[in-house]
């Protein structure tokens, strides 16, 4: 008689006591567990960079957390920011990610568009909706697009995504003031309802803009202008209706940050992605 494989297995099984059986199941068991662990590990160093938040270290309220490497907390450098000669490089390296605010406007006497990213950007408040930007000077000359917002009062703040990237990242050339950067850049002009300044239609999101407060800030050093910081209430916002979450409140509406893949800066010319995401609850004290 022929016996292959399989019927050696059946005469081998029915040799075993079933104690023996019992141990084999546990055994079994045991290893299945320890492969699927070991599988798990892999993807995660595979898919999940090391640095991974979702791999931190279980944290007890009141634990002094530790340094990220043993050369951490040795020895700190202290700058006295009125004895540099930039801290242009200081400030961008080290303040991020930065969101980055597409602002697009339009010359009220030449009609003239311009469309350029400024990452001294944030929202400052929500009741009302306020943003700020920080407009540097170039030597000593005003941007166009401040320009536009004294004497418009109005624009347009458009949110960065992954999907035109390159598109808006052209526009931060050093383009004369008679060229629209929307032709120059390939970007699609859209209708605001309020402002008089156009919007970007790629953008998932696009806040009309009036200008509430322009604080000018001087240099310490020569008392010349530097920077005007703009202060914009929001009385419009346009969103693409697939980034908004299902079922949404038409009163309290939400996007799906995920789906808008919006865009940070870092240092020097490196933009970056949202990357990892954590939800952590608040605590409750």
């Amino acid at each position: 008689t022929h016996i292959t494989p399989f019927s050696m297995f059946l005469l081998s099984k029915n040799d075993v006591s079933p104690p023996s059986r019992v141990w084999i199941g546990i055994i079994g068991m045991s290893v299945g567990i320890v492969a699927g662990v070991v599988l798990t590990r892999a993807y995660i160093a595979k898919h999940v960079k090391s640095s991974s938040l979702a791999l931190r270290r279980t944290y007890t309220p009141g634990e002094t957390p530790l340094p990220p490497n043993q050369e951490f907390g040795r020895s700190t450098k202290i700058f006295d920011t009125d004895q540099l000669q930039s801290c242009y490089h200081l400030m961008i390296s080290s303040v991020t990610p930065r969101p980055i605010a597409l602002v697009s406007s339009r010359h009220p006497d030449t009609n003239i568009d311009n469309v350029a990213p400024f990452s001294y950007f944030g929202v400052v408040a929500h009741k009302p909706p306020m943003l700020a930007i920080g407009f540097c000077r170039q030597s000593g000359q005003k941007k166009d697009t401040l320009v536009n917002i004294e004497q418009s009062k109005q624009f347009c703040v458009n949110i960065m995504s992954e999907w035109y990237l390159d598109a808006a990242n052209h526009t931060c050339g050093e383009f004369a003031s008679n060229v629209d950067e929307f032709t120059a850049s390939g970007l699609t002009k859209a209708a605001c309802q309020v402002v008089n300044a156009p919007r970007v239609q790629q953008a998932g999101v696009s806040y009309e803009c009036e200008l509430e407060y322009m604080h000018r800030l001087v240099s310490p050093k020569d008392n010349q202008p530097t920077t005007e910081i703009v202060l914009a209430r929001v009385v419009r916002v346009h969103v693409d209706e697939s980034l908004l979450i299902e079922n949404y409140n038409p009163q309290k509406p939400r996007l799906e940050t995920n789906k808008l893949k919006p865009l940070g800066r870092l240092g020097g010319n490196v933009y970056c992605t949202l990357g990892e995401l954590i939800d952590i609850p608040r605590p409750k004290v």
